[in-house]
This record gives structure tokens, C-alpha cells and sequence, in this order.
């Protein structure tokens, strides 16, 4: 007979849904547009589950401070400042980490595909 884990009184278990939806629901609150929001939410979690906890949601009451004192840009324009076939120069524009990089990934991913065509 194998034995169900029980959560700890001091460490509740929640439902990554519901995580995803709370980080959403404060990162809106403080002026971060919803996709974005959602977005963070999701890798916050997903760093969670995958035990990467630096990176998932105990961080978020340090977000929401440095939102509402500017230090992070809730609606940031990140771009592409300049780019070379294997690199490129991201302005973040001070925005939350996971979203820039995110675009940066994204970026990555899309530079080594094109030079694997043209290889």
C-alpha cells in the first residue's frame, strides 16, 4: 500500500492554473499589460514546477515593489538594437526579466534556424 503525500501545514500545494491566474491577477494590477502578465505568470510557474525556484513566483512580491517604485518597466518596448547572423543586441528597456528573455530565445532560436538553411 503506498502512502499519499500531504502537504505540510507551512508549504500549501496550489494548482499551477490557479498560480498562473494569481501572478496574473497582481502583475495587472500593477500596470503590466494582461498577454504579458500572462506570459511572466506562465514562466514563473513552469520555473516552479520545475524546480528552478530562483526564477518562479516567491520572486514576485520583489516585482510588484519594483514596479510601483520604476524599476521595473511594466510596459517595456523591447528591441532588437542591432543583429549579426549568430548574435544580436536586445534593449530590454528595463522590463521584467522573463520577458525579455523570452524575446530573446525567440530571437536565438529564429537566427539558428536561418543559418542552418543557409548552411
Amino acid at each position: 500500500m503506498s502512502e499519499t503525500a500531504k502537504p505540510v501545514l507551512g508549504n500549501p500545494r496550489v494548482g499551477i492554473t490557479e498560480l498562473k491566474g494569481f501572478v496574473t491577477r497582481a502583475l495587472v494590477a500593477v500596470g503590466v499589460p494582461p498577454a504579458d502578465a500572462a506570459e511572466v505568470a506562465a514562466l514563473m510557474a513552469e520555473a516552479d514546477a520545475r524546480g528552478a525556484n530562483a526564477h518562479g513566483v516567491f520572486r514576485l512580491p520583489q516585482y510588484v515593489d519594483q514596479i510601483q517604485s520604476g524599476g521595473i518597466n511594466p510596459r517595456p518596448n523591447i528591441r532588437i538594437l542591432s543583429g549579426r547572423t549568430g548574435a544580436a543586441l536586445i534593449d530590454g528597456n528595463n522590463a521584467l526579466g522573463h520577458l525579455v528573455m523570452k524575446r530573446a530565445t525567440e530571437l536565438a532560436i529564429e537566427k539558428a534556424r536561418q543559418a542552418a538553411s543557409v548552411g
